[in-house]
């Protein structure tokens, strides 16, 4: 072969030998840079979930029970102020599920924020744990406000590690008691009688119980079950959802002596009593200390005995909707009633008409009230609860043995007893359960599917430090409301006395400390009193409440999570 073959040939293969080395460093840059760049994303994001548990860390003591999530808030557009809040706003939208989220900002107040960025004790922290990035809380408006703090937040957390840049957020409420749809300390009676669930029981939504559930037949639990333990007795229950055992860490932290010191304790700030809230344009609640109380009238002197509330709706619209307060007094050998006062809504407002001389005695109006008017009225901004250390009696005494249809949000709070007469219905259901036909309908799953994906705007709490105690049985008793006994028990007087008196439905929640009865069996069959039909109101979980809720201080609820990288 001649020489100059020999080095035509020698540079053809250094080319092809170069050709090769550069793919081959090429395709190993664009490798290295491909795992950088996967590697600093996937270090954004779990920067940004380890920010957001450190966030929700130090946000924990915020969460306040009833008096909401309190934070220094700012009063200022976030996407104004925070330069990242429309980006990550855009690139949530842009997401899969971002047709959600967008209708979900509708409920998010960004005209109020919390940067936590600007607590030293949080940026220290960061840096302890080597983490860096910022933290934004915005408040959730489709929800309650208690002075401006919200019952649920979104949290949003952002990290970024070179040019990449990842987000995590948290939907975070109030822990409120009513999450379960049955909660209880205790399944034995004081003295031992255990109560059993049995058939035709029906619990549709979360159940608690810190104690051994005792069961007797087929009953049908249909959401998650958590209890101390299950005692079989007999039949074959249904747990479509299976059941857990709590440990006693988890029996701990929902002691319901330690919840109810808290509430009534934060209660105190949401009320005023009568002769403060009708001079203060504050939104307040209303405080009735009237235990003992005697006014004089004549040469007679009455004492207070029992609170009545009654709530009225009129047919159609509503549109004259009230809340009524009388009091039970004791005169010598008898016993009357005193018409206190009537708050309902005035031309996009509240107004509270307070009836005569003899409720400006019991309300210590006396001299504040000028002149001396049958009735005088004033608006007001009424928070819908109503405390009291009477027993409180919710009864249509206007009209004996119908239906009470309550429209608009309350909180019932006695430190005594509270006491149940009638159906008491949301007029978000009037339809469905009409004053005339009330007593013979029996809810079944179509219409508790009809009263789940019902429009709603109404909510109830009936709160008792003692008894909630129906006292007349009617037919086939209605109770949309959650239901709080924080020493004793829900449970109907008689229960063991007269013919069957049909199923009784609780739409909402129920918590008791001792498990009360409703009703005795034999059998498969129910002797006396009801049978219970108890629906969880799953509204709750989507923010639906009143002011005056009970909850748990510094615990909340983890509504929704997720990450975008």
């Amino acid at each position: 072969m001649r020489k100059g073959h020999v080095l035509v040939l020698t540079l053809v293969l250094l080319i092809i030998v170069s050709i090769f080395v550069v793919a081959i460093l090429t395709n190993l840059s664009a490798y290295v840079k491909r795992v950088s760049l996967q590697n600093a994303k996937n270090l954004s994001h779990l920067g940004a979930h380890n920010l957001l548990q450190l966030s929700v860390a130090f946000l924990k003591p915020s969460f306040s029970g009833v008096r909401g999530v309190v934070l220094p808030w700012v009063n200022g557009n976030v996407s104004s102020n925070v330069g990242w809040w429309d980006r990550f706003k855009n690139w949530l939208f842009s997401q899969s599920d971002g047709d959600f989220w967008r209708n979900f900002f509708q409920r998010v107040n960004e005209n109020r924020y919390f940067d936590l960025s600007a607590v030293n004790k949080f940026n220290e922290a960061l840096a302890s744990f080597g983490l860096s990035g910022s933290t934004v809380v915005v408040p959730i408006t489709g929800t309650y406000m208690v002075g401006g703090n919200p019952y649920s937040v979104l949290v949003v957390s952002r990290n970024s590690v070179g040019k990449m840049e990842s987000y995590a957020l948290a939907v975070l409420a109030i822990d409120f008691l009513n999450k379960y749809a049955y909660f209880t300390e205790r399944e034995t009676r004081p003295g031992g009688g255990k109560i059993y669930f049995v058939t035709r029981d029906l619990i549709d939504g979360p159940m608690r119980s810190n104690d051994t559930i005792n069961i007797w037949g087929n009953p049908i639990f249909r959401s998650t079950v958590e209890v101390g333990d299950v005692n079989i007795v007999s039949g074959s229950p249904s747990f479509e959802m299976g059941w857990k055992r709590l440990i006693q860490q988890d029996i701990e932290d929902y002691n319901m002596t330690k919840i109810k010191q808290n509430y009534a304790n934060d209660l105190e700030a949401l009320v005023k009593p009568m002769n403060q809230f009708v001079t203060s344009d504050a939104e307040s609640g209303i405080k009735l200390n009237l235990k003992g109380k005697t006014i004089q009238v004549g040469n007679n002197t009455r004492t207070a005995q029992k609170l009545i509330v009654e709530f009225k709706s009129a047919q159609g619209q509503g549109a004259d909707h009230f809340i009524r307060v009388l009091v039970e007094y004791r005169q010598g050998y008898t016993t009357g009633i005193d018409n206190l006062f009537t708050i309902k809504p005035r031309e996009g407002a509240q107004q509270i008409t307070i009836h005569g001389e003899n409720a400006r005695k019991w309300l210590d109006l006396t001299g504040i009230i000028p002149g001396n008017p049958s009735e005088y009225n004033k608006d007001v901004d009424f928070n819908g609860v109503l405390m009291s250390d009477l027993t409180i009696a919710l009864t249509n005494r206007s009209n004996n043995d119908k239906p009470m249809y309550v429209d608009g949000r309350y909180t019932i709070y006695s430190k005594e007893n509270v006491e149940i007469y009638d159906h008491i219905v949301y007029e978000d259901f009037r339809d469905l359960f009409p004053y005339n036909r009330i007593d013979g309908i029996v809810v079944d799953n179509n219409l508790v599917e009809r009263m789940k994906n019902a429009t709603r705007t109404d909510f109830l709490n009936i709160v008792a430090d003692k008894y909630v105690l129906v006292k007349e049985k009617q037919r086939n008793l209605k109770i949309t409301a959650s239901i709080y006994s924080f020493d004793q028990s829900f449970q109907v007087e008689g229960y063991d006395q007269g013919s069957p008196a049909g199923q009784l439905t609780i739409f909402g929640s129920l918590m008791q400390y001792y498990r009360g009865p409703v009703g005795t069996f034999s059998g498969d069959r129910i002797q006396t009193g009801y049978y219970k039909n108890y629906i969880y109101d799953y509204k709750i979980l989507e923010g639906i409440s009143a002011i005056g809720t009970p909850a748990k201080r510094e615990g909340f609820v983890l509504l929704a999570i997720r990450g975008i990288y």
